[in-house]
């Protein structure tokens, strides 16, 4: 038996055949993984045809066990002249035509494979690139000119997954008659409207082109169906059938067309898909907010999604509710800092702390232009955003942009004019009754709510906290504690006394007296104060360190480093650019290659992430050409914000680093301000110091940081660019977005949280005895085991040869050399190579002393050191490492 495994899905299959079709009908879900219709398989893939050659390969002759998809190397003689060159590999075969095809496997399961010829270094990721070489360079050469690692049996590597042939369906199908199957028309309707809504909401297609999509596919289904049943109208008079008969079955099939019957009568016009859109999936409305009129006396409209009822329809998702439950019961540890739930504020807040089962939440507001910034629309058409997160929602998919929920749009100048007061006015009121009444949700549950920040940039955020705004010339700068540009500049790492809603009151109270337009930098009264728990002084907008530290401290700071040791030669600017360019970016690190430097220039003129890969890498660039690096004071200034950076950046902080990142960081700016006192300091500078105090209160920082929001924007933009529409503009954004909301609604708001591509059953004997021993005592079930070359695990991704952190000791930190990842359903173990590395000092870098034993160690995820893959560099004769960020020291 076969079960259909999407949530709310009950249909049980007899057949193979009978499951993968109906697979079909849940092709356009959100997020939907196809999985193997056996409950004991683990396997899943994101394409219909892996499904296929997985379902007919391995569970066609016997549905409850596996096939391996590995050749048969029991029936191979032991003493074959040729062996597999992948390194864990126990494959041996006596032909070179045998040897290629079965390297041709291992590059169709993902793993890069190097050709088997003696002095030619060429590696492949592709098949038909690989076969073309072959061809092409290798076609008259004899075996006897193979690399020395194929000819040599002391090497027995790890049969890579994903060895499987090249299928073709009707090849496997042809013994088994295959019967209609029969569709549900609810999940065949819902299949439908799902792709239409996709192309509308997902896609962004206007609808004009989804009308001429619909219009035209209908027409050549038609002719397509007319020509069948004249195939079949003649087949069934060469049986004798009459042809009454005939006519009636005829008729009857063409009334009884799924698709002609909806797309000729519910889905035939935009304005009918949209109601089908609206009744059939969740559907929030946004609500046009009457601002007022403008200087014009044209009346102005904000848009707002009621959060009341937004909260109401995520909870009826089953992933969110999935969701919840997990938070409350992820582990927490005295002393350390995982999550904004391990804060201070959270931890005190009198909603969250009386009831565990409230809601926190994390509003974001950014303005944002849809139009070229340089265009005669510059600022007519840009747009305040304000988002939704929860903090019930597991940190790793908190920054999935799917389940972040749109509160408010509203025009910038629109914003401006009528004032804070004003556009907020409704999300206050919806806040109010969170507090005190909460909401109701599906399963008949009241669940009470509290705001814990609001994320933004400074300049967002001192808008709405009713701060000063200008940050260059003015005397007050900082929300978070009243200290004045005069004693900022005399003395750098001293912060005045705290802000506190007492504070801020007095205050206003002093401005309304002595009738001023601000004091101690406060202009107006946060309409956000009037929440029973919640204050802007609390605090309550946190920082952002992507504008604070990536694009204000080292964007302004590393220039000024770099130009004195070019000063001093230790290189130039052409080399410097040259050693960026010409330098192996390997992992993840590829994604965000650093922008060149000017000589010219100030300011590094990357954004923000990749100025942080341009610090992280730097040493590993230019280590090699600085002189006495250990006596250099600027060289040791850099390595320092390195080490900042990683604490800073550190998704797990431990109250130890904490007061240690607060050393750090007061002797970073008391050297900064010594080596350079004409580079004079910036309001960034001195937010940094409130880092300490504040990953107390809020939690690590990186959970907090607006770049994953900054993402969200992206769709305004395009509906805006692809629509060429800007009449209401925020009313068309909005409407548009609840769509894709809806849509969204119907499968899982998160991506699964593992992801395991082209890999193969896990059968232990196709591996060598390394594999073998490492793996005899690891908790899973080998006959419902995956393997593969790499996995994304919590949005992550891992691939064979990367590195993951295993235990910080005396000796050093040990690494985990990936050799082969094995999947069983959500539990993820890597089979490692454990090797040693150092910390060197004139770097700031570790270095790999080697291997410590010739066994692998298998390690599951979860009891990683740290969770984030990393890359090795083979730079100066030696395999060093930057680390990404921090990891927790022990307590």
């Amino acid at each position: 038996m076969f079960n259909c495994k999407l949530v709310g899905c009950e249909h049980v299959f007899r057949n193979v055949h009978s499951y993968v079709q109906h697979t079909k009908l849940h092709s356009n879900v959100p997020n939907y993984q196809y999985q193997c219709g056996v409950p004991d398989c683990s396997w899943r893939c994101r394409k219909h045809t892996g499904l296929q050659i997985h379902m007919y390969r391995q569970h066609r002759s016997n549905p409850q066990t596996a096939g391996s998809t590995l050749p048969d190397t029991s029936a191979l003689p032991t003493n074959a002249p040729l062996k597999c060159l992948v390194e864990v590999c126990a494959f041996k075969c006596s032909t070179l035509a045998s040897l290629i095809g079965h390297l041709k496997k291992h590059i169709s399961g993902g793993l890069e494979t190097r050709c088997p010829f003696r002095d030619c270094d060429c590696t492949f990721t592709n098949v038909s690139s690989f076969a073309s070489h072959i061809c092409r360079k290798h076609r008259s050469v004899e075996d006897s000119v193979l690399n020395d690692v194929v000819l040599d049996r002391s090497i027995a590597t790890e049969p890579l997954p994903g060895t499987s042939q090249s299928y073709s369906e009707p090849a496997e199908e042809h013994n088994e008659p295959q019967m209609p199957l029969v569709v549900d028309e609810n999940l065949f309707f819902q299949n439908l409207t799902l792709f239409y809504l996709k192309m509308q909401s997902k896609l962004l297609l206007p609808a004009t082109t989804i009308q001429t999509i619909i219009d035209g596919f209908q027409s050549a289904h038609e002719l397509g169906l007319s020509n069948s049943l004249n195939i079949l109208n003649e087949k069934l008079k060469e049986l004798g059938i009459p042809q009454a008969t005939i006519s009636s079955i005829i008729e009857e099939m063409n009334r009884e067309d799924l698709l002609s019957l909806y797309n000729r009568e519910r889905l035939n016009t935009d304005a009918k898909r949209k109601a089908a859109f609206k009744e059939s999936f969740n559907y929030v409305h946004p609500v046009p907010l009457l601002l007022g009129n403008d200087d014009d006396d044209k009346e102005c409209f904000a848009q707002y999604i009621p959060m009341h009822e937004t909260l109401v329809t995520l909870f009826k998702n089953e992933s969110l509710r999935e969701q919840y439950t997990m938070t409350r019961s992820q582990p927490s540890a005295d002393a350390v800092y995982q999550d904004v739930k391990d804060g201070e504020g959270f931890q005190r807040n009198p909603v969250l702390k009386a009831d565990p089962s409230s809601l926190g939440l994390i509003l974001y507001q950014d303005a944002f232009e849809v139009v070229n910034p340089l265009g005669s629309g510059k600022k007519k058409h840009k747009v305040l955003a304000v988002y939704l997160t929860l903090t019930d929602i597991l940190p790793y998919n908190r920054s999935s942009i799917d389940q972040m929920q749109l509160v408010l749009l509203c025009r910038e100048q629109d914003f401006k004019y009528f004032g804070v007061n004003k556009v907020f006015a409704p999300l206050i009121e919806d806040l109010k009754i969170l507090e005190q009444r909460g909401i109701l949700t599906s399963d008949g549950n009241v669940l009470k709510g509290s705001l814990v920040a609001i994320a933004g940039d400074n300049l967002g955020s001192h808008s709405i906290g009713g701060f000063l705004e200008n940050f260059s010339r003015s005397i007050w700068f900082c929300r978070y504690c009243e200290v004045c540009r005069e004693v900022f500049l005399a003395n750098p790492i001293l912060c005045g006394t705290k802000r506190t809603a007492q504070s801020y009151a007095c205050n206003l109270q002093e401005q309304k007296t002595t009738a001023t337009d601000s004091v101690c930098g406060i202009k107006f009264d946060s309409p956000f104060n009037q929440l029973s728990h919640f204050h802007v002084c609390q605090p309550g907008l946190p920082p952002c360190l992507g504008h604070d530290l990536f694009e204000g401290v080292i964007a302004y700071d590393l220039p000024l480093y770099i130009r004195h040791l070019v000063e001093e030669n230790h290189f130039t600017y052409l080399q410097l650019n040259r050693c960026k360019n010409q330098f192996r970016y390997e992992g993840n690190d590829g994604k965000d290659k650093p922008a060149d430097l000017s000589p010219s220039s100030n300011k590094l003129s990357g954004h923000a992430v990749q100025n942080w890969c341009f610090l992280r890498l730097l040493p590993l660039m230019v280590g090699d050409r600085i002189k006495d690096p250990c006596e250099n004071e600027v060289w040791l200034i850099i390595l320092q914000l390195r080490e900042i950076v990683g604490l800073i950046c550190a998704p797990v902080i431990t109250e130890g680093q904490v007061a240690y990142l607060k050393v750090l960081i007061e002797e970073y700016i008391v050297t900064r301000t010594r080596l350079f006192p004409i580079a004079p300091l910036r309001p960034k500078h001195h937010y940094l110091c409130h880092y300490p105090s504040l990953i107390i209160h809020f939690g690590p920082l990186i959970r907090l940081w607006t770049l994953r929001f900054e993402s969200k924007h992206t769709f305004f933009k395009q509906c805006a660019r692809k629509f060429h529409n800007f009449r209401n503009l925020c009313k068309t954004l909005a409407e548009r977005h609840q769509l894709l909301q809806a849509y969204l609604s119907v499968g899982n708001l998160f991506p699964p949280l593992v992801q395991a591509e082209k890999g193969t059953c896990f059968h232990v004997e196709d591996y060598n005895d390394r594999i073998r021993a490492s793996v005899a005592s690891c908790p899973f079930q080998l006959q419902s085991a995956v393997a593969c070359n790499c996995v994304t695990v919590k949005g992550t991704d891992y691939r064979r040869g990367m590195y993951v952190l295993l235990q910080n000791t005396d000796d050093g930190l040990f690494m985990g050399k990936i050799m082969l990842i094995i999947v069983e359903h959500n539990l993820v173990i890597f089979v490692s190579e454990k090797h040693t590395f150092v910390k060197l000092c004139d770097t700031g870098v570790y270095c790999d002393q080697g291997v410590i034993q010739d066994k692998y160690v298998c390690i599951k995820h979860e009891d990683l050191l740290d969770y984030y893959p990393l890359s090795a560099y083979n730079v100066y004769d030696q395999s060093l490492i930057a680390l990404h960020h921090s990891f927790p020291e022990a307590v």
